[in-house]
């Protein structure tokens, strides 16, 4: 059984050391705000101090990556993502989307316990662990341990919802706090947005209704920005638009404003969610690098 003694040892820290970190987390973060999507709001970040980081790395690395989470659970778990997240409704006629308002900060520091404590048998090892990776009493967002703690929470609530969706013949997958089902009638997603509902008013969770969504395949249905209309997985015309645009503005026009990164950021998207596309645009590449050689 592992216990705080143990913890130490393993970590190399001394447990005064330690302990020092536990109890006063909350002078080890820093608060600063980023822009979302929408430029009139904006995104609270909790990023903890260099040192503390350090050690919820460690944590997360060595304690948490090998607890369970839910099947469905597709966001910040290694071999899943947001193609998994997409490939489960492929094909399927209607979709509803839902977010989960304010998702890392409505779980608390109880949640994170009552959760760990199915995992870890020393209680104050799993109370001095949710301390650990909870700042103001509630999961931080910015902090390196936040996401796989908040699949860890959800857990239960995911296979709630899973097995209800199962008996509607609903497929139901979640990236992060964007929760998605799929059915071959909008009526049952009906059925199944008022069922989520009601899980939520028993957990401290709300419905951000003003970005909840149905779909239908008449217009464009997109899982997690990617799109799932033609039967497979396809990069929306928008995302090629702009790599075109920008491959083309560094090669022929020698544009030095232009953000390679992120043009190289996007060719690697594009490999992984529609690699016969990728192909063909290595082939563009290669004109574009032919038309701007000098004679």
């Amino acid at each position: 059984m592992k216990t705080f003694e143990i913890f130490s040892k393993e970590i190399g820290l001394n447990m005064q050391m330690l302990d020092n970190y536990i109890t006063f987390a909350d002078k080890y973060y820093n608060t600063y705000y980023i822009s979302k999507k929408n430029k009139s709001k904006k995104r609270k970040i909790d990023s903890p101090s260099k040192g503390l980081k350090g050690i919820q790395r460690w944590v997360l690395k060595n304690y948490f990556n090998n607890l369970p989470v839910a099947k469905r659970a597709n966001g910040f778990i290694s071999g899943r993502g947001i193609k998994r997240n997409a490939k489960y409704h492929i094909d399927k006629q209607f979709l509803l989307m839902i977010d989960i308002k304010d998702f890392s900060p409505s779980i608390s520091q109880k949640m994170v316990y009552e959760a760990l404590a199915k995992h870890f048998e020393d209680r104050e090892l799993t109370l001095k662990l949710s301390k650990l990776c909870t700042y103001t009493r509630k999961l931080p967002q910015g902090a390196p341990t936040s996401p796989l703690l908040s699949n860890i929470v959800f857990k239960e609530i995911d296979e709630q919802i899973s097995s209800f969706c199962n008996t509607k013949l609903v497929v139901y997958s979640r990236y992060a706090d964007d929760l998605v089902f799929s059915s071959e009638t909008k009526n049952t997603l009906s059925e199944v947005y008022a069922f989520v509902n009601n899980i939520f008013s028993k957990y401290p969770f709300n419905i951000n209704h003003s970005k909840t969504r149905y779909l239908s395949r008449k217009g464009a249905m997109k899982v997690t920005g990617i799109n799932i209309n033609e039967g497979r997985l396809t990069v929306s015309k928008e995302i090629k638009r702009n790599m075109r645009s920008m491959f083309y503005n560094y090669i022929v026009k020698t544009d030095t404003t232009v953000n390679i990164n992120s043009a190289v950021g996007y060719l690697s998207f594009i490999k992984d969610i529609e690699p016969d596309y990728y192909k063909k645009f290595l082939v563009y590449i290669d004109k574009l690098k032919h038309q701007n050689r000098k004679p």
